[in-house]
This record gives C-alpha cells, sequence and structure tokens, in this order.
C-alpha cells in the first residue's frame, strides 16, 4: 500500500505541478505585455448599426438599473437599437413594461422580445434575437453590467481592421469590498481578467469573448456557426469556433465595464460550477479539432492548458483523500531524493497559484500594499480554493460526461438576493446539499488529522491540515445559510425593485 499510495500521490502533485508552471507562464506574458507602450487608439470613419442585446431571466432587482445605463450610451441616434431578450417567470417583465411606460423616448428604441419557450437558454435568446435584426454588430450585456455613456465610442473603432470579430471590455465588479465572500472572489476573478486575458490576446494566442460586456461582428459569429446550446458556454465554444476560422478577438484590458459579483456562496459556487462545466464541454468539443488544425504549436499548446484547466479540482480533491493516508502510512519511506525534489513541487504547486492572484491585485492597483496584504492572505486564498474544489470537482465530471445542460443564471442584486430560486428545483437542492456534506467530512478528517500529528510532534503539519480543514468547514457553513432552509420553504419572492 505504501508504494501505490506513492505512485498515486506523487502523479496528483505532478498534475499540480504542471499547472502551476503554466501560472507562472501566464504571469511572464503579461509581464510582457505591460512593458509595451500603450497602442493609441484606432480610427474609423464609420458607424455601423448596432444592436444591443441584454438576455434577461429572473432579474427583478437589477434589471431597472440595466436599461438606464444601456439607454445612455451614446450612438448616432438611427444607427442603433436595443433588444430586451427576457424569458422571465417572475416580476420581471412587469417591471420592464413599467419601465418602459415610465421613459417613452428611451423605450421608442427598445424591441421587448418574450420567447414562448425557454429553448436553448441564454445561447437561444441571442440566437433568437439575432434573427430579429439585421444589425452589423452586436453588443451584448448581462443584467448586472453598468455600461459607460461611452461603450460604443471606445470599442466599435477596434472593429477598423476587417479580420476582428470580437472586441471584448474588462470586467470590474463595483462590490467588490462588500465582504470578505466578494473581496475572495475579485481576486480569483482578476487573475483571468487581469491578468490571463491580456496575457493570452498580447501574445496572439486563443483567448475567449465572455458572454457580456462585448461585441460580435455579425459576419464572423454567422461564419463561425452561431450561437450553439450543446456546451453551457456558448461564448466560449464561440470564441473559439470563430478563431478556428481565422478571425480575431481583441482586449481592451485598460477598458472596464462594472458589474456585480454574487454575495451569497451558493450563488458563487452555482457561476463557478457551470464556468467549469462548460469549459470541460468545450475542450471536448473543441480541442481535437485545435490539434488538427494548421495553427502554431505554441497556439495549440495554449489551447490545451486554457480549455483543461478543469482537471486542477479533481486533482485538488484527490489531494485532500489523499494527504492523510499518505502522511500515515508512506511519508516516511521516502529516500533523500524527495529532499531535494520538494522544495521545487511546493513552488510550483503552492507558490505559483499565490504569486498568480497576488500579482493580479498588484498590478491592477500598482500599490505594494494590495500585493503585500494579499500575500499574507495567502493561506487563506488557498484554504478556500481547495475548499471549492468539492464543488468543481462534480462540475468537471457532469461536462466530461454530458453536452449541454440548464443555464443556471446567477442570482445578482446585493445583499438583497438570497440563492432560493436557484435552488427551487429539486436537483439543485440536492446537488448543493451533497456537496456540502462533502465538504463538512473532508474537513472534520482533516481537522483530525491536525490534531493528531500536532500530538505526535509535527507542528508544521497540524497548521497545514487545520487550515485545509477549516477551510471546508468554513465553506460548507457559509453555503448551509442559503441550503439548508430550501428543503423546508421557497425563498420569499423579493419586493420590486
Amino acid at each position: 500500500m505504501p508504494f501505490f499510495l506513492s505512485i498515486a500521490y506523487f502523479s496528483i502533485l505532478l498534475g499540480l505541478t504542471l499547472y502551476g508552471a503554466h501560472r507562472l507562464k501566464m504571469l511572464v506574458l503579461y509581464w510582457r505585455a505591460m512593458r509595451r507602450p500603450a497602442a493609441p487608439d484606432p480610427t474609423w470613419d464609420r458607424t455601423p448599426e448596432v444592436c444591443v442585446q441584454l438576455p434577461l431571466f429572473n432579474e427583478s432587482l437589477v434589471v431597472e438599473a440595466l436599461l438606464e445605463a444601456v439607454t445612455a450610451i451614446q450612438w448616432p441616434a438611427d444607427r442603433w437599437h436595443i433588444q430586451i431578450l427576457d424569458d422571465s417567470t417572475d416580476d420581471t417583465p412587469a417591471l420592464i413594461e413599467r419601465w418602459l411606460q415610465a421613459h417613452p423616448a428611451a423605450a421608442a428604441r427598445v424591441t421587448y422580445v418574450r420567447r414562448p419557450q425557454r429553448e436553448g437558454y441564454k445561447a437561444g435568446a441571442l440566437k433568437f434575437g439575432m434573427e430579429l435584426t439585421s444589425a452589423e454588430f452586436l453588443a451584448i450585456f448581462d443584467a448586472d453590467f453598468r455600461p459607460e455613456p461611452d461603450f460604443l465610442h471606445k470599442l466599435m473603432p477596434h472593429f477598423a481592421a476587417d479580420d476582428v470579430a470580437v472586441v471584448q471590455a474588462r470586467w470590474e465588479f463595483a462590490n467588490r469590498k462588500q465582504s470578505l465572500l466578494t473581496r475572495f472572489q475579485a481576486v480569483f476573478l482578476d487573475a483571468h481578467f487581469v491578468v490571463e486575458q491580456t496575457a493570452r490576446a498580447a501574445a496572439g494566442l486563443f483567448f475567449n469573448f465572455n458572454g457580456t460586456a462585448g461585441i460580435w461582428r455579425r459576419t464572423a459569429l454567422e461564419d463561425a456557426g452561431g450561437w450553439t446550446s450543446d456546451t453551457v458556454t456558448e461564448d466560449l465554444d464561440a470564441s473559439y469556433r470563430a478563431q478556428l476560422r481565422g478571425w480575431r478577438l481583441v482586449y481592451l484590458d485598460r477598458y472596464v465595464v462594472p458589474s456585480e459579483l454574487p454575495e451569497n456562496l451558493i450563488a458563487f459556487k452555482s457561476q463557478q460550477r457551470r464556468w467549469t462545466k462548460g469549459g470541460i464541454q468545450v475542450a471536448r468539443k473543441m480541442l481535437g479539432r485545435v490539434m488538427a488544425s494548421r495553427l502554431p504549436a505554441r497556439v495549440k499548446r495554449e489551447a490545451w492548458w486554457h480549455l483543461t484547466i478543469g482537471v486542477v479540482h479533481p486533482l485538488l480533491v484527490s489531494f485532500s483523500l489523499l494527504f492523510l493516508p499518505y502522511l500515515w502510512f508512506a511519508a516516511d519511506r521516502l529516500g533523500a531524493w524527495w529532499y531535494l525534489a520538494n522544495p521545487a513541487i511546493v513552488l510550483l504547486a503552492g507558490g505559483a497559484p499565490v504569486a498568480f492572484y497576488v500579482a493580479g491585485q498588484y498590478f491592477q492597483r500598482r500599490a505594494w500594499r494590495e500585493g503585500l496584504g494579499w500575500l499574507l492572505a495567502s493561506p487563506l486564498l488557498l484554504s478556500f480554493g481547495l475548499a471549492l474544489s468539492v464543488t468543481l470537482c462534480a462540475a468537471f465530471l457532469e461536462g466530461l460526461f454530458s453536452n449541454g445542460g440548464e443555464f443556471v443564471r446567477t442570482p445578482k442584486g446585493g445583499h438583497q438576493v438570497r440563492s432560493g430560486g436557484l435552488l427551487t428545483r429539486f436537483r439543485s437542492r440536492t446537488f448543493f446539499a451533497a456537496i456540502t456534506a462533502i465538504e463538512v467530512g473532508l474537513g472534520l478528517v482533516l481537522l483530525n488529522g491536525a490534531f493528531q500529528f500536532a500530538g505526535s510532534g509535527a507542528p508544521e503539519v497540524a497548521v497545514a491540515l487545520g487550515l485545509k480543514g477549516a477551510g471546508f468547514l468554513v465553506v460548507a457553513g457559509l453555503s448551509s445559510g442559503d441550503l439548508w432552509p430550501s428543503f423546508w420553504r421557497r425563498a420569499p419572492t423579493m419586493p420590486a425593485a
């Protein structure tokens, strides 16, 4: 048993080390991108027709603010219009109708669309709306985004090059300082929007439209095959299909659109579950095509790391399950080579993600205190990320063995929203209840190991186990406040915003 435990344990560490090394590669590419002088804003003497699409589903808490922001966008009056693609089943339609009646000037440029069925979810709504307009460009906003009036004037000139399919703005989070949970979320997401997207775009590698706060060229989307619902991340799927057809994507890391982070953990887990599941579905669908194409080898390699990042989560869960048995039965059988290899493994598997997240905060704020503060908090960040791995491992398996699936919206609306609407279906409650039970079990096992190693004179191991166990228990505890009441009653309907 010690031999097989060692093989399994080191295989897991090898996988984590490789993905950690890739994080360092992203930092190097980002550093190179930041050293380049900022390119001047392009100019374009055209004012093509633009359709602003707003795909909505039960967004009563944020829809009015969305309409206020979107209708204030500046563009020649006869060259743009708005589609509200509303599949809502709550009081959102009534709020929209009331707002349009109260703002007749804005309503004149709005087409309010209600589909008979929510077929294809968000991808289906966008496809349906696309058939109702002849606009040359399609700008898309989710319900919690608040574009500035100059959005089109800033993004549209980048379509002056005929091979540009998408121009994507960077996400910013208006409520990042609302709570410790939103601060942690912002750190994880900034690593993607600040570091990864900028690095890939600057290096000429494949990256993706983020589903909102961006603009598509209609001909590029049609050439790529349009919106499809065989994955739950239709934005990633369409981006790869377009780039395989030779289209380019442009990322504006210096132009941001404010949005909102979910303020309860079940909502955040649901968002991450969909992104992870959809990413693996796109990997199954697109990686073969990418590898068989005539793209440069470096583009193929990055596409592999990009689309398979979800593999990290089953590796982390396996690490959590094997860590204690390995320490009990196999750790004392290691030879001297381990003491040479261990520092490198710790640096890449554990240190690289810390550097990745901390650098995202430092480079975004350009303040040493931001970087230093999150460096000191890195054990908490790693514990939080490890605890989320149970949810994301399940999502990875869902994506590995299924196509499509229900597009579960992420509830938004600040502190007013509860995730009860997310859990009204029994299968959603069962999924998150099972995840929480596993988190509790892992947390208790790891804490028990921490006490045992503390008593046997190994305080460094005890601290590591204690942090990991506490992370699982804290995440489970934060989830239970939204989860367990849903078994007994539905969350109360929120009053109209």
